[in-house]
Formats: C-alpha cells, sequence, structure tokens
C-alpha cells in the first residue's frame, strides 16, 4: 500500500477520533450531570491517587451529585473502550504508515506501531479499571494503583509514539520538518502533567490534540496535492 492510500486512511480515522471525541461531551448521562460533572473530571478520575482525590470529582457519599457523575463517567468510559480506543490507535497506526510512505518494515516505523497498541493496552487497563472503581468509590482498594499505572503508560506511549512519528518525519525520504517538531509536542506535554496532572493536565491535553490535528490536516493535504508534502 502506497503513502498516498495510507493518508487516506489516516484521514478516515482520524476524522472517526475526532468525531468521537467531541461526541463526549454529547452523551446524554453527561449532559444530564450538568453543572455536577466537572470539566476535567475525566482526566482527574484517570490520574486520582486517593479517596480525596474521588470526592473532589465525585463528591461526598451522601451528594445529590454522586449518582449523577458516576453514571456520567460509567458513559463515557464505556464510549472509551468500544469506540475511542480502537479509533485512535487506528489513526496512530495508519499515520505512522503514512508518514513512513507505507515502508512497514524499517526498525522506527515497527517501533511506533508497538508503542500504539502498547498505549491502547495501557488504556483499556485504565478505562477497565476506571469502572469497577466507579462501583467501590469509598473503599477503592488497589484499583487505584492499577488505573494510574494504566493511566501513565498509556500517555507515556503515545507520547513516544508521537515522538518516534517526529523521528519518521525527519529520515524518511520525504522530510516533513514542521510537522516533526510539532509532533515532539506531546513529550512536553506528558512531562507537565507528570510534574503536576491537577494544573498541568489540560496542558497535556492540547499538546495532543494539536499533534494529531496536524498529522491529520498534513494527510488531508497530501491527498489534495496527490503526492507526499514538504513542510
Amino acid at each position: 500500500m502506497t503513502g498516498r492510500v495510507w493518508a487516506i486512511a489516516t484521514i478516515i480515522a482520524g476524522v472517526i477520533t475526532l468525531g468521537i471525541s467531541v461526541s463526549f461531551a454529547m452523551i446524554p448521562e453527561v449532559q444530564a450531570a450538568g453543572e455536577c460533572f466537572q470539566r476535567g473530571a475525566v482526566i482527574q478520575f484517570e490520574f486520582a491517587r486517593n479517596l480525596a482525590d474521588l470526592i473532589a470529582i465525585f463528591g461526598e457519599p451522601q451528594s445529590a451529585c454522586r449518582p449523577l457523575v458516576v453514571t456520567a463517567m460509567d458513559a463515557v468510559n464505556h464510549l472509551d473502550i468500544w469506540a475511542f480506543i480502537p479509533a485512535y490507535t487506528l489513526f496512530g497506526i495508519c499515520a505512522v504508515l503514512f508518514l513512513a510512505d507505507g515502508a512497514w518494515q524499517r526498525p522506527l516505523v515497527i517501533i511506533a506501531i508497538g508503542a500504539a497498541l502498547l498505549a491502547a493496552a495501557g488504556d483499556y487497563l485504565e478505562t477497565i479499571t476506571l469502572l469497577s472503581l466507579t462501583q467501590t468509590l469509598d473503599a477503592p482498594g488497589g484499583l487505584l494503583q492499577y488505573s494510574q499505572l494504566g493511566a501513565w503508560s498509556k500517555f507515556a506511549l503515545l507520547a513516544a509514539h508521537a515522538a518516534f512519528c517526529a523521528g519518521i518525519c525527519y529520515v524518511s525520504e520525504k522530510k516533513r520538518y514542521t510537522l516533526g517538531a510539532i509532533l515532539m509536542l506531546p513529550p512536553f506535554g506528558v512531562a507537565a502533567a507528570a510534574y503536576d496532572h491537577v494544573t498541568l493536565s489540560t496542558v497535556m491535553g492540547a499538546a495532543f490534540a494539536v499533534a494529531w490535528l496536524a498529522l491529520l490536516v498534513m494527510a488531508i493535504v497530501s491527498v489534495v496535492r496527490g503526492r507526499g508534502v514538504q513542510a
């Protein structure tokens, strides 16, 4: 398969991923939760470390918000499992092959694809654990350790995937220097979130959003022009 075919596949997977990401806010359970479902609640749940963090997200055990937030969070995580994780993983793999012009045998390409697949595995560990946590919020036990392991491994591997894609941009015959620089944003975003996940997780989210949108735009430009684009 040529780079053009993989560019088209990247566009399709990217548009699906973007559509699903937008649809999270439109889930009926999320809308029903209203102001109880705080902005950034999903990412803070992924990084929750103790009971105090859980109370900050879901409210006190007897609060009116707790059942609404639990229902909304479960709906988000079910959509994550069945749609978003497969979509962004496919997008990540197609993007690697697009940048490599279909030359999947290269070590850097294989490593980048492996990072995308392992990130999905980490995300499944995290999300499945989060679904269990909402059933035992007042006694999370060791579940928080598994959710954190899944979350941090996911983000670290997705950052590595972005860095490997940047490397492909620099070493491939079709050089994409600007895109390569943009793809180095996620590692810095993850580092920022690791330093302070409460206030800087939005920086990490923005870094991934910019990098993935740049990949999508590059694939679109490539298809429109009918050949690889040098940036």
